[in-house]
């Protein structure tokens, strides 16, 4: 596993002409990846074994690369995962003016106790006392990780969008190789 943000190569970015303003640009990859960085909550989106979606609200980062969540292995979206590991995972402003994210990918358990150590931290710093303090709602959850106590998931991304609205709107989509 790359730990180094910078190791992981950018995907291309390109602008959806049909549904942006004539004047829009491109979203910059690295405004929406600071985005990710900066969110603490998303909407995960996986398939039912019957083929109905099934949508619920997890603690996710961006980090290395890829998009990480925990969850536990009775959870109904591991079970899913466990079928059909593709998923998509979204954010965004909750208002009609804003940037909201996208990202589709490819789920896989983490069992390596190295990448669970380095993402464990990175939930630390990116939740803050959330997960550090005893008063926090996730407290200790950066342990379970470590302890392979919840199941970890890395998202490799396929492709991404980042959709602006307001002033100027604009739907930029990212693909990685």
């Amino acid at each position: 596993m790359s730990t180094h943000p910078a190791d992981s190569a950018a995907p291309q970015t390109s602008l959806g002409a049909s549904f942006s303003s004539p004047d829009a640009g491109p979203t910059p990859w690295e405004a929406t990846e600071g985005a990710l960085r900066r969110v603490q909550k998303f909407q995960l989106c996986t398939v039912r074994r019957d083929g109905r979606p099934h949508v619920t609200p997890v603690l996710a980062i961006w980090a290395f690369g890829a998009m990480w969540f925990p969850t536990g292995e009775s959870e109904q979206k591991a079970k899913n995962l466990s079928a059909n590991p593709h998923c998509a995972l979204s954010t965004g402003t909750g208002t009609l003016a804003g940037v909201d994210y996208i990202v589709e990918g490819t789920a896989s358990v983490v069992t390596d106790d190295a990448t669970r150590e380095a993402v464990a931290t990175a939930f630390e710093q990116a939740y803050g006392w959330h997960f550090t303090r005893e008063d926090g709602t996730w407290y200790q959850l950066g342990d379970a990780v470590r302890k392979g106590n919840v199941q970890l998931y890395r998202v490799q991304p396929d492709k991404g969008f980042a959709f602006a609205t307001g002033g100027e709107s604009s739907q930029t989509r990212y693909r990685w190789r």
